[in-house]
């Protein structure tokens, strides 16, 4: 399922980090990251379903664009990634390459991630703040590999309900889902 995000978004304002930490910890996972960084989006007026984001953190310099399968919600995603070394690439750069496809900048984040590695899937709890370091809010994700290899989308998507059910104990449940990507949440609207 490369190129294809399949994950499940939730607002986390009432999951304690530390019940998060220790629920993932019980799984067993393969891999522990802790990750922080800013998340450029660009938007592009002829591409209503898709946009840009670029990631910079202390290691990290990545170009990813994103686009909605349907328009209801970003369960799905054509996801195409780009990991790029940070030495030897500049924002300018990428900025000027996706503005001539007609893309510009509208907002900014910056993220704490505490990431977890499944065989199968990742758990994500990240803070999000705006550029004066104001929180703005707290997610969990269950996003399915896209390293595996998948049968078929739905396979993958209803291992991701299968999953679901296992979280529900730190309060990962269909109602808590959110429908909208980040950049949707806290995009800036033209006036």
């Amino acid at each position: 399922m490369k190129q294809k995000e399949i994950e499940f978004k939730y607002d986390a304002s009432d999951i304690k980090l530390t019940d998060f930490i220790e629920f993932c910890r019980s799984r067993d996972p393969q891999k522990y990251i802790e990750a922080s960084g800013y998340d450029y989006f660009y938007e592009s007026p002829s591409d209503i379903d898709g946009f840009y984001r670029l990631r910079i953190g202390h290691d990290m310099f990545q170009l990813t664009y994103k686009r909605k399968t349907t328009s209801a919600n970003n369960f799905i995603r054509d996801e195409d990634n780009l990991d790029m070394q940070r030495s030897a690439t500049a924002k300018e750069q990428i900025e000027a390459h996706i503005r001539r496809h007609g893309y510009l900048y509208n907002t900014s984040i910056f993220k704490n991630c505490f990431v977890f590695n499944y065989d199968l899937y990742t758990l994500v709890y990240y803070i999000c703040y705006d550029m004066d370091m104001k929180e703005l809010g707290r997610f969990v994700e269950i996003e399915m590999s896209e390293e595996h290899s998948w049968p078929s989308e739905k396979e993958a998507y209803n291992n991701l309900l299968l999953l679901e059910k296992l979280c529900k104990s730190i309060g990962l449940i269909p109602q808590a889902r959110i429908k909208n990507s980040l950049f949707e949440r806290y995009r800036r609207v033209p006036k």
